[in-house]
């Protein structure tokens, strides 16, 4: 399990602060949340698309597109995005990311997972493979220098694992209609490549948004789940950034409830940096299932 530590890092991680890789992580574990009693009258073919937009202390900076096509017996899904930003001098970066896997009663079970990234100096990949419920094999490029003094990720830490984009699919849970704190899920544990992390999910308050003017405006009622990261292995534990993600109690997932569909889908994320507040909120969400007509949430 050396070889995950070495050579599987969190590329976004590395190229940008992390005012910057927030917001793309959380919008890239910005995924339909399907409840999971109802699971076998929605994932009949059902596909889903939403596009999000990232903000980072109150400045646009682009936005992240997902789709996921879900089966009875399987899931795929993609997304890609980009960013624009000024430090110094312009900076862009593009980049995409897919993942596929099984559908089963108590969860997704990733089979791949891929990242690319590109901007005007350098491109790198990472690319993740599973093995029933456990990683398997991980590769990176360009490689990255085992860091002696990162908590070695080990097999143990690597089993029974979602992948980034996977993270939050089918993790809510509730058996009823109306919008309460059920359906925050309590742990997600997560492994991007390098590091081992869980986060843990609990219900904040419940909120109504209101309508305001212009496109992608939602109005209704969003059950806030506040997120703890927790991290465990892959990491240095003076790490500044690490150390501030772990003990902020400021980084929430609204949820909102599809119409006429068992589903719920984060609306909006907002997590604080030591820079300032990045957030991802959805602007357009559709669902396709066939034989019922499109259902659009946000447009």
């Amino acid at each position: 399990m050396r070889y995950l530590a070495k050579h599987g890092p969190t590329i976004v991680r590395r190229i940008m602060p992390l005012a910057i890789a927030a917001p793309i992580m959380l919008a890239g574990l910005s995924l339909t949340v399907p409840v999971s009693q109802e699971l076998s009258a929605a994932t009949q073919h059902t596909r889903f698309a939403a596009v999000y937009s990232i903000r980072f202390a109150g400045i646009t900076l682009g936005k992240f597109e997902v789709w996921s096509n879900l089966n009875d017996d399987s899931y795929s899904m993609r997304a890609k995005g980009g960013l624009k930003f000024i430090t110094g001098l312009l900076f862009e970066i593009s980049g995409g990311t897919t993942t596929t896997g099984a559908v089963t009663e108590n969860g997704p079970i990733p089979s791949t997972f891929a990242f690319d990234f590109k901007t005007k100096k350098n491109r790198g990949e990472l690319a993740m493979m599973f093995d029933g419920n456990a990683v398997s094999h991980v590769m990176a490029k360009p490689p990255f220098v085992e860091n002696l003094k990162d908590i070695p990720v080990t097999a143990a830490h690597v089993k029974g694992v979602l992948d980034p984009l996977s993270a939050m699919f089918f993790t809510a849970k509730t058996g009823k209609h109306n919008a309460d704190g059920s359906i925050c899920p309590a742990r997600i544990p997560v492994f991007d490549g390098k590091q081992r992390f869980d986060l843990l999910l609990s219900h904040k308050k419940t909120v109504k948004i209101k309508k305001k003017r212009g496109k992608g405006k939602f109005r209704g009622t969003a059950v806030v789940c506040r997120i703890k990261y927790v991290p465990i292995a892959g990491y240095k534990p003076s790490n500044a950034g690490v150390k501030f993600m772990s003990t902020t109690k400021d980084i929430e997932v609204w949820l909102i409830k599809v119409p006429n569909n068992g589903m719920y889908v984060p609306y909006h994320v907002t997590i604080p940096t030591p820079y300032g507040k990045a957030s991802a909120t959805s602007t357009a969400f559709n669902v396709e299932i066939p034989g019922q007509k499109k259902i659009t949430v946000i447009h």
